[in-house]
């Protein structure tokens, strides 16, 4: 199996590449450059592990929510990639791939969405250790956040930068409930990659593959900001 991930959805540009010999990580702060990098550094992964495009079996990409323009890069190098070469396709969903970095049985995984929100979703791991959603993603003010799923009765993991960002109004909405903060892992790619290979696509297809943006709105307006 030779399975390449792809994650532009923060600062931090990622890939994840397994193959025959192993796996292959790189990770940066890429900043704004992604657009200027994403294949040049698929490129260069591919050639040192001297795997060509058309020996892809399966590509993985970050789908969001998270930045809007790097959710669209990851979309677009892995669109472009896969339709030229006809590999099968696979999003994952970021909040998803946050969660699974936590071995917790119930978490909160939580992204920093700016102008004063956060995105976020609950999870569990069923018997088979996979992560399952418990409830849709949904962006929301930190005051407003939801009130966790009813199988959630006592307490649960929250991990992301949306936690640490308000922290004091998760800690508040949820003071009946025993929180258990996680930290962030290195490299998204290689979760992604992770959640990827539990069920790859086994054929090419971009039905169903498409951006969770969650949030259609990208900028505050003038008064807004004020």
């Amino acid at each position: 199996m030779n399975l390449l991930a792809i994650d532009t959805s923060s600062i931090n540009f990622s890939l994840c590449l397994i193959h025959s010999a192993g796996k292959e990580n790189v990770e940066f702060n890429a900043g704004m450059t992604h657009s200027s990098v994403a294949l040049s550094e698929v490129q260069k992964i591919l050639k040192k592990a001297n795997v060509a495009f058309k020996d892809l079996n399966v590509i993985a990409f970050s789908a969001g929510p998270g930045s809007f323009t790097g959710i669209r890069i990851a979309c677009g190098v892995a669109y472009g990639i896969a339709f030229s070469h006809k590999i099968p396709l696979i999003g994952i969903s970021s909040l998803k791939t946050i969660a699974s970095m936590t071995e917790s049985n119930y978490i909160l995984s939580t992204i920093d969405a700016r102008m004063g929100e956060v995105y976020l979703q609950f999870f569990k791991r069923n018997n088979d250790k996979k992560i399952i959603p418990l409830s849709e993603p949904m962006v929301t003010a930190p005051d407003k956040l939801p009130i966790p799923p009813d199988e959630i009765t006592n307490s649960f993991s929250v991990i992301g930068t949306g936690y640490e960002m308000f922290t004091d109004h998760f800690n508040d909405t949820y003071l009946s409930y025993s929180l258990n903060n996680q930290n962030l892992k290195t490299n998204m790619a290689s979760y992604i990659a992770s959640i990827a290979l539990e069920q790859p696509p086994d054929k090419f297809s971009f039905d169903g593959i498409q951006p969770i943006y969650v949030r259609n709105k990208v900028a505050q307006t003038i008064d807004e900001r004020k």
